[in-house]
């Protein structure tokens, strides 16, 4: 008896009996253990130290937006059963567990106890010198900063500066002919007292400056300005966020002690991790710590911050403890302003 139409082909005893357009067990492991490593070396860079080079320090500090927009985009295209799941699953795992690591840093910590001093600090990338002298003159006033420390600053802006806030003391830690982009600018307002300011020089592409005395009591405050995360310094990176831990390692110097300034780093970086142990995040430990401060034209939730004031108590734990953090704009610069009260 003869039949119409196609003839049956017959699977072949290579396809396992599978349906046609599934994919092969070994196909689908090796395509799960692609996507698991690209997400991680993306999202979670810092877990094998590869975020000490490029394009992985970037991605490293972009990982709060990067892991919503992984997760996002995952859901949406696991929602339409496409063929592409098995590379989605793993990427969606792995955004939710570093979304899980930087949640903490938008919640607040205990608020330090009432009494002590409190110090005002106001701190700003200028971007070689062009930030905008009559607004951070008109905040330093409002907001009654005690210290201002401007990173990429110089003699133009001191200059500046004192004209516009004449009742404070200025300082730069660089000669008047150097590009304002490797100084650093302090103000000191009348409350502050006799704070003194001296350069440090050591093994820093850019100089970094000391600040005592005055209403810092026993805190030294060190002004710094890192280098950033390009292919021409990222060589030195690392090792200059190292530097940080002779002023913030425990049983280090018995001092209580505060940095403040531009360190091209996040907690999402492992060299800022090592170098700041035992110093406390002031924008971590307020829950501020995600709103970003550079670049100062993207959204506030799409960029990173950078700028930093950590602290750390000396020996007796007596020390500076942050009280509040915020996140200003100032015209003309790349970065936002980093406004931090604390308790000494």
């Amino acid at each position: 008896m003869t039949t119409t139409g196609r003839p049956s082909r017959a699977r072949s005893a290579g396809d396992g009996g599978r349906p046609p357009g599934t994919a092969h067990p070994a196909r689908r492991a090796v395509t799960l253990a692609v996507a698991a490593v690209l997400a991680v070396v993306v999202l979670l860079p810092d877990v094998f130290g590869l975020d000490r080079y490029l394009p992985f320090a970037v991605t490293a500090a972009l990982r709060p937006s990067l892991s919503v927009a992984v997760a996002v985009v995952a859901l949406i295209l696991l929602g339409l059963r496409g063929r592409w799941w098995p590379v989605l699953v793993p990427a969606l795992v792995v955004a939710v567990v570093a979304g899980a690591l930087v949640v903490p840093r938008a919640i607040a910590q205990p608020a330090p106890p009432p009494g002590g001093t409190e110090l005002t600090v106001l701190e700003l990338n200028a971007f070689e010198g062009h930030a905008d002298a009559r607004t951070i003159a008109d905040l330093a006033r409002s907001e009654h900063a005690d210290l201002v420390v401007l990173p990429e600053s110089g003699e133009r802006m001191r200059s500046r500066l004192a004209a516009l806030l004449p009742e404070y003391r200025t300082w730069t830690n660089v000669p008047p002919s150097a590009a304002d982009v490797r100084g650093i600018v302090v103000a000191a307002s009348p409350r502050a007292g006799d704070v003194t300011a001296r350069r440090l020089d050591g093994d820093t592409r850019y100089p970094w400056a000391e600040l005592t005395g005055g209403i810092l009591g026993p805190t030294r405050l060190v002004a710094v300005h890192l280098v950033s995360v390009v292919p021409s310094w990222i060589a030195y990176w690392p090792g200059e966020l190292e530097m940080l831990a002779q002023w913030c390692a425990p049983g280090g110097d018995p001092t209580p002690a505060m940095i403040v300034g531009d360190l091209n780093a996040t907690p999402d970086h492992s060299a800022f991790r090592a170098g700041t142990a035992g110093c406390t995040d002031a924008a971590t430990a307020t829950g501020d710590s995600l709103v970003a401060t550079w670049r100062s034209s993207l959204p506030r939730w799409l960029g990173t911050q950078i700028d930093h004031v950590l602290t750390r108590p000396g020996a007796d734990g007596s020390g500076p403890r942050a009280r509040s953090t915020q996140v200003l704009d100032v015209p003309g610069s790349d970065h936002r302003a980093l406004l931090t009260r604390v308790r000494l």
